[in-house]
């Protein structure tokens, strides 16, 4: 494990969202992978967790450790820790040497269970060459992470099958019991993927089963998203190439004895793919929201919700991209605030190089669309955002750009969305200030700004945050001489 303070980011830059977004936000990049700083790693590559003291857990597809006939490198498991001043410094928990003794190339991000450990997959290496599934567990003087391999999977025959899988590229789901449960894109024994359970015995160790061998592949890069479970037991995820019309599928395996069940075939639309690339996420009620990178009216791509259960349904269409006009290709999925609120990133943009977006639920149940932050052709904040991002028990937003940055070796960027509130005056003092939005994400009460007086006497107030939002905002003194009501605004001590 190697830590050091983060040298790669220009002092936790920060940014508003350009126009046209709303709400308004604050964006900050708090760290930049740099491919000239090879053993820290760069690329970073699925999704990212956050524990309860603020750390960020992720991985890279590069850098770390280069033998001679691999330039690129194998990869890293990273930790951003928040120090003072708002930066975050960056250690290395793993760095993957690929061969047979180690994995490489992890690709579907991280999983933590309630007692701290990490999981993930490797797409590459391992005793067969195809991959494996690991863990890291943080030694008992707290100074360092320890990594097992807890499965390798099989080499392939010349036909590209085997009786397990090939090329986990998805991240874990672990279940109350500490049973893992994940997919392989290539392998099993149609050369197209699997389905797997690593059972947790008594003595710590893991029992492997395939669970769903996956129909041959149709001509095109067929890979597995993770999977989720509903309150039953029963699993869900999204193929990509999969189905009917080798244009995606939405698949379930169902309790007690996972049996496999086909729910949806997206349609071919002018012979192109709708191409679900991402992984489903479920809310309480059961419902299931996935994305499609391409297909919907204008091929740009979906936000869609499903029903869960094993009663075959369509898709309903939540928000259509459009690459004439805006974001398109949400290569990840979306996740889920509590409010039944949507968010995502798409890898590309018409005004740039990929946007975060939101969409906000109404009470009717329909969705509205809003882009929060567009990355912009300069490259410095990031390129192509291609993950899911991860939302922390206040709201901020935190994900990866797979590529730009200072170095051109991808971020870890976080975004918060800025209250706003409205001065009420008369007789030329404040009377009293109305919050209009709470905004999210704020760990401490933001500096209250109103516009000073030319007459007299600037007013001021403070700001109440609960839950990350400006919940009030208090007069300390109601100025005077005001000719026309102020404008108020917030400063954000992050």
């Amino acid at each position: 494990m190697t830590p050091d303070h983060d040298a790669g980011n220009p002092a936790g830059e920060l940014s508003k969202s350009g126009p046209g977004s709303a709400p308004n936000v604050d964006f900050t990049k708090i760290y930049d992978f740099n491919p000239n700083d090879f053993a820290r790693g760069y690329n970073p590559n699925g999704r990212l967790i956050i524990d309860a003291a603020g750390k960020l857990y992720g991985v890279c597809l590069y850098g770390g450790y280069a033998p001679p006939d691999n330039v690129l490198g194998g990869g890293v498991v990273f930790m951003l820790a928040p120090v003072s001043g708002g930066t975050y410094s960056h250690t290395v928990l793993h760095t993957f040497q690929g061969g047979p003794d180690d994995g490489a190339r992890p690709t579907g991000g991280l999983t933590r269970d309630s007692a701290g450990h990490l999981y993930g997959t490797a797409a590459a290496g391992g005793s067969g060459w195809s991959g494996t599934v690991f863990k890291l567990t943080q030694g008992q003087d707290g100074a360092g992470y320890d990594l097992a391999n807890l499965y390798d999977f099989s080499a392939t025959s010349p036909s590209g099958t085997n009786g397990d899988g090939a090329a986990p590229t998805s991240s874990l789901f672990v279940d109350a019991g500490g049973n893992l449960f994940g997919t392989t894109s290539n392998g099993g024994a149609n050369g197209a993927g699997t389905v797997f359970r690593l059972s947790r015995q008594t003595d710590g160790s893991y029992t492997f089963t395939n669970l769903h061998d996956f129909a041959a592949a149709q001509g095109y890069d067929d890979t597995t998203g993770g999977l989720v479970m509903d309150a039953a037991g029963n699993l869900y995820g999204l193929k990509a190439a999969g189905g009917a019309n080798a244009s995606g599928e939405i698949f379930g395996l169902f309790m007690p004895s996972y049996s496999y069940q086909s729910l949806y075939s997206f349609p071919l639309v002018d012979y192109d793919r709708a191409l679900p690339m991402g992984s489903l996420v479920i809310d309480g009620s059961g419902v299931l929201f996935g994305t499609t990178s391409e297909g919907g009216n204008a091929l740009s791509g979906t936000v869609f919700s499903y029903p869960s259960g094993a009663t075959p349904a369509t898709p309903t269409n939540l928000h259509v991209f459009n690459d004439l006009n805006g974001s398109f290709a949400p290569d990840a999925g979306v996740i889920l605030d509590p409010a039944g609120n949507l968010f995502g990133t798409a890898s590309a943009s018409s005004p740039g190089n990929g946007t975060v977006y939101k969409l906000t639920r109404n009470d009717n149940g329909t969705y509205g669309y809003a882009t929060l932050f567009d990355f912009t052709e300069q490259k410095r904040q990031g390129e192509a955002p291609q993950n899911t991002l991860m939302l922390n028990s206040v709201g901020q937003l935190f994900g990866t750009t797979f590529e730009g940055g200072a170095y051109n070796g991808g971020a870890v960027f976080r975004i918060g969305e800025t209250a706003e509130a409205m001065a009420v005056m008369e007789n030329g003092v404040v009377l009293e200030i109305l919050v209009l939005y709470p905004g999210r994400g704020y760990t401490s009460p933001p500096t209250v700004w109103i516009t000073p007086s030319t007459n007299g006497m600037t007013a001021q107030a403070v700001a109440t945050v609960s839950n990350g939002s400006v919940t009030a905002v208090t007069m300390t003194n109601n100025g005077s001489g005001y000719d026309f009501g102020p404008q108020v605004g917030f400063t954000r001590h992050d």
